[in-house]
């Protein structure tokens, strides 16, 4: 593939999230109540920080892929735009918990919620969020019937637990200060966060809304995990190498969080006894004690080992394998935009900058 091709590709793959996020907006719009019909001040202020976190953009990766799977099982795409929208949420109010567990700074280029109005009012907004999340859900019986919205709310069920469990070990790493993370490690705790609400569950979720049967949606799930522990991986990437202001979070923010990732493990295993030691004594530092200076040097170790350019080789080589595995997936379905779109969306997100 040429650069001229590729740049190509990518411009169609953002139009097509794009577009999807549009009519995403628009469902959220036409499902939650607006911020200025609330009479009580405080009241007002939770349902403005709210729509304030929901609507600061993003990919909207996960609710694209699923109105796209819905698509290419043959299902009417607008019967899953509710769908979509709890998915935007479901990760909306995983975030704002998550920046107040991980002590981050930025979100989608502006403060986290928990830096703008403190940790107690954050854990409240996400609570809302999490509530308008089952909002959306609630809202499929009359589109899907009863038979199929409980099967999809059953679905959320299993990824909140799932993310549970793999925010538990990444919480109990930082809290026992383990270090000797190995890439099984990390991709058992990719594989339960990240890789299933991001890539597996929006697609088994189009799928099933579809029509699709439980063997069908659950052979989509091998695929799903690799191309989702590739978009962490290449998140992971972006946060030590951000190429511009698109990125939209803090740069290096994972080093200052103390996030084990596979580019640290891969680091850490690969330094000599000294640099192992110096980077440990920085990395193990509470954040608020950690300077930009360390920082700066530990990102230098870790770029002298190549762990960098080791990790974006098993991303391509996660999401050539996930594209591999979809193609037989789906070979049985019709050809449709939908279908080449997902395929387009494989490549994305090993090749994206943001």
């Amino acid at each position: 593939m040429t650069h001229s091709t590729s740049l190509v590709l990518m411009a169609d793959v953002l139009e097509t999230l794009r577009q999807k996020s549009l009519l995403v907006d628009e469902q959220l719009k036409q499902l939650l109540p607006p911020a200025e019909g609330q009479a009580i001040p405080e009241v007002r202020e939770l349902y403005s920080s709210a729509w304030d976190y929901n609507l600061r953009g993003g990919k909207r990766l996960r609710p694209a892929l699923c109105l796209l799977s819905c698509e290419a099982f043959g299902g009417n795409p607008q019967d899953a735009l509710n769908t979509a929208a709890a998915l935007e949420l479901l990760q909306n109010f995983l975030l704002i918990h998550d920046d107040i567990e991980d002590a981050s700074d930025m979100r989608r280029g502006k403060p986290c919620l928990n830096k703008l109005h403190g940790d107690a009012f954050a854990i409240n907004s996400g609570d809302f969020v999490h509530a308008w999340m089952w909002r959306c859900l609630l809202a499929n019986k009359p589109v899907l019937g009863a038979t199929k919205t409980f099967a999809v709310m059953r679905e959320f069920v299993q990824q909140l637990e799932t993310t549970a469990e793999g925010q538990a070990m990444e919480i109990a790493w930082v809290r026992d200060g383990k270090w000797d993370v190995s890439e099984e490690d990390y991709f058992e705790l990719v594989k339960r966060k990240t890789a299933n609400y991001t890539i597996t569950r929006p697609l088994r979720l189009g799928a099933i809304i579809a029509g699709a049967t439980k063997r069908q949606a659950d052979s989509l799930n091998a695929a799903g995990e690799k191309l989702g522990i590739a978009f962490q991986i290449q998140d992971d990437i972006l946060n030590l190498a951000p190429p511009g202001e698109a990125y939209g979070k803090e740069t290096a923010g994972d080093l200052y969080e103390g996030k084990r990732t596979l580019i640290l493990s891969r680091a850490l295993s690969k330094m000599k006894d000294a640099e192992r030691g110096e980077a440990l004594a920085s990395l193990s530092k509470p954040r608020a004690q950690k300077t930009p200076e360390e920082m700066a040097r530990v990102l230098e170790l870790v770029k002298k080992t190549g762990a960098l350019d080791y990790c974006r080789k098993k991303a391509r080589q996660l999401a050539s394998q996930a594209r591999e595995q979809l193609s037989k997936k789906l070979f049985g379905l019709p050809d449709s935009q939908a279908k080449s779109d997902i395929f387009a969306l494989v490549d994305f997100i090993v090749e994206r900058e943001y």
